[in-house]
């Protein structure tokens, strides 16, 4: 199992779908929290926490009003993990177990996996590095996020040389995207000769 991590705007998910698209299957952390939002206990909880206000015409949560209360300050935003933290690494856990048999590789696109202490749960950490001024820049031109949204936000996440402390690799993003996805071609080459190597030897 291989975790791919990073800031905000770092690249992380331009690497996650480079190594689907070479076959590994991808667990995506977004996808998962979007769908947890939704189970009753955990709406309530959040309900109580923030107020209605997070709620969407149709009574569901809005992951974008959810965002926009919780991460104005890391206070906040520890109330936000306190509900959703725990739940959502263990449903990222609970499929990967039913993928892990499925392909060579699977791959979990999540951006707090150091957060999480995901080091020692999964074979392979990579965390995609990048200067967050420019991540900051491409956040702003390629979103709604303004830029002190995005700010509050990275400010709620580990910084990313913390984040890079627990990597096995680290895929530094500071060219282009092409650049970047050769990179990670790079890396799913090197996680498939580690693998191999390990079944040798096991």
């Amino acid at each position: 199992m291989v975790g791919v991590a990073g800031i905000m705007g770092g690249g992380k998910s331009t690497v996650a779908r480079v190594f689907e698209e070479l076959g590994a299957l991808r667990v995506d952390a977004d996808g998962i929290g979007k769908s947890l939002l939704q189970e009753k206990e955990i709406r309530n909880r959040l309900v109580d926490i923030f107020g209605e206000g997070i709620l969407g015409p149709e009574g569901r949560i809005s992951a974008v009003k959810l965002g926009e209360a919780a991460f104005s300050d890391r206070e906040r935003a520890g109330k936000l993990n306190q509900v959703t933290g725990e739940p959502l690494v263990s449903r990222i856990r609970e499929r990967i177990r039913e993928l892990v048999h499925k392909a060579e590789v699977i791959v979990v696109d999540a951006a707090l996996l150091p957060e999480w202490g995901a080091h020692k749960w999964l074979d392979y950490l990579l965390v995609v590095d990048s200067d967050e001024e420019a991540c900051v820049e491409r956040i702003v031109k390629n979103s709604r996020f303004t830029e002190a949204e995005v700010r509050a936000r990275m400010a709620c996440q580990f910084p990313r040389q913390e984040k890079a402390r627990y990597a096995d690799r680290i895929i530094v993003n500071d060219g282009s995207e092409a650049e970047l996805v050769e990179k990670a071609r790079r890396a799913y080459e090197e996680v498939l000769r580690l693998r191999k190597r390990s079944d040798t030897n096991g």
